[in-house]
């Protein structure tokens, strides 16, 4: 089914399709995301692309994220998987692709918070990094596909007792 996370009719639409089939949501994963704009620097970048990404890459998350709460809190054991990117780390910030890691930035805190907030709920979340990926935006010379969703795979099945609240690629912790 077609999905624009911008777009609460699309969510809902959704929704009322998985609750009718399921009656549950076991794994979420937040991959969307739009504008790697390798043409500027922060101190130039135009603002109304900022709002533009930040719009699908971190509200699009969090607005399909808190429609679906109520079907992930009838799954056993739930997943929510941000599909982040190296660009979002604070360590290697240095003012290039600005919307685009200052949106994967805010999708990571979101991240944080969403770990902390479900604990309670049996639900992990975390984000994961594909790495370069050649994708319509990553691009030619990157990984292939199936090698980037490797690491999402892995954090969507983590056993009950795996980590919450962190950045993974590969299966391998990395520095926020």
């Amino acid at each position: 089914m077609q999905l624009d996370i911008t777009d609460s009719d699309s969510i809902a639409a959704l929704l009322d399709l998985i609750t009718e089939r399921y009656g549950r949501l076991d794994v979420l994963i937040n991959n969307a995301a739009i504008l790697y704009d390798r043409w500027q620097t922060i101190v130039d970048a135009d603002l109304a692309q900022l709002q533009q990404a930040m719009d699908t890459n971190l509200y699009g998350a969090l607005r399909l994220t808190q429609a679906c709460l109520p079907l992930l809190r009838q799954a056993p054991h739930a997943r929510i998987v941000n599909v982040s990117s190296g660009a979002g780390a604070l360590r290697s910030m240095n003012g290039s692709t600005p919307v685009y890691s200052l949106s994967k930035i805010a999708l990571n805190g979101l991240t944080l918070m969403l770990a902390n907030q479900l604990k309670g709920d049996g639900i992990l979340v975390n984000a994961v990094c594909p790495g370069w990926v050649a994708t319509d935006m990553g691009g030619d010379g990157g990984r292939p596909i199936a090698e980037g969703a490797k690491g999402i795979v892995w954090a969507a099945s983590l056993p009950a007792d795996g980590p919450s609240g962190g950045f993974f690629r590969d299966g391998q912790a990395i520095e926020w």
